[in-house]
């Protein structure tokens, strides 16, 4: 009699689970301890045995101790819905964890940007460049590329803009601002007359406190989360007369080509006139080619001797520098 007592205290304090429930509603709290009444549960004696059964459906374990009753309504729905929440809790977890282990903010840390931006002729037109690659065995996917320069505008008005934003569209080889990361590209951004940079002079590098935000933006393969990088260039970040070196070098013996990222950052001297875009298109003359070459070349060294280079770089400078010198002499 005291464990027929018991038991009814147990179910009781059991009743808050469905499967509880289920029993009750079939007349199980009144056949408790009766061998011959088939209840909802079989073995089922208190709130914890319901836990357990219930934790042995979701993972399929099945002791076999504890065990339902098919001829009681209630109970096949009961275990349907809840193999259903365990495989759909089991499913946003693992989606959860992978999507943690994945993060975009993750990936952003593996593409690389140049050191420094360069301007230089590219088929007779200044054009501002600089390199952005991707370190990762697996590489992006649509990836897309857009830049901005924040300077200082002032309207027609006279109303002063401190951190006026201007657009800046910048282009990979023959795919415009789309590329395809297998190995490092260099972007180029034409400084054409709709271009903010038209009037930039080399002493305007020095001169203006401007910077060039530049944005690439992907999608990782494998999980199809978009990823965003960025960097950005301050006026005094901009090489003139400078062009990124090449990276890529080709092996005779295996007939395959290689990068070298060591060179990555490494930039080298180029032949670029000392004006703006503006005065260049107006003065043809003033590019390269035309007979004053070495007075061009002579002034272009030493507007490139100043301070942020390398101790090589200056060394090499300074050679040219004084070869030329004694050629004019």
């Amino acid at each position: 009699m005291d464990v027929v007592i018991e038991n009814k205290v147990k179910v009781k304090k059991s009743r808050r689970t469905l499967l509880r429930k289920e029993g009750k509603s079939n007349g199980d709290l009144d056949h408790v301890g009766d061998s011959k009444f088939q209840p909802c549960i079989s073995n089922l004696h208190s709130y914890w045995d319901a836990l357990l059964f219930s934790m042995e459906t979701q993972s399929t374990v099945g002791y076999g101790t504890i065990y339902p009753n098919a001829e009681c309504g209630g109970t096949v729905p009961v275990v349907y819905l809840q193999i259903i929440f365990g495989v759909m809790l089991e499913t946003i977890l693992l989606g959860f964890i992978f999507v943690k282990i994945a993060r975009p903010k993750h990936r952003r840390h593996t593409i690389m940007f140049s050191r420094n931006a360069c301007i230089c002729l590219e088929d007779q037109q200044l054009t501002l460049q600089l390199r952005v690659g991707d370190i990762r065995n697996s590489h992006l996917i649509d990836c897309h590329v857009y830049g901005a320069l924040v300077n200082r505008y002032v309207n027609q008005e006279k109303h002063v803009y401190p951190l006026f934003q201007h657009e800046l569209e910048f282009e990979a080889q023959g795919m415009r601002d789309k590329l395809y990361l297998i190995w490092p590209m260099v972007l180029s951004h034409k400084i054409t007359a709709a271009s903010p940079l038209y009037t930039l002079t080399p002493d305007d590098l020095q001169r203006d406190t401007f910077e060039l935000i530049i944005i690439l933006e992907g999608t990782i393969e494998s999980t199809g989360e978009m990823v965003q990088a960025r960097t950005s260039f301050t006026s005094r970040d901009i090489l003139w007369g400078q062009r990124l070196v090449q990276l890529e070098e080709y092996d005779e013996k295996s007939d395959k080509w290689f990068i070298n990222f060591v060179r990555f950052h490494e930039v080298e001297m180029s032949e670029t006139p000392l004006c703006s875009a503006k005065e260049l298109s107006e003065n043809p003359r003033r590019s390269p080619g035309y007979d004053d070459d070495q007075d061009f070349i002579i002034n272009q060294l030493a507007h490139n001797s100043t301070k942020g280079r390398d101790t090589t770089q200056f060394s090499q400078i300074d050679l040219m520098f004084s070869k030329i010198q004694e050629e004019v002499v």
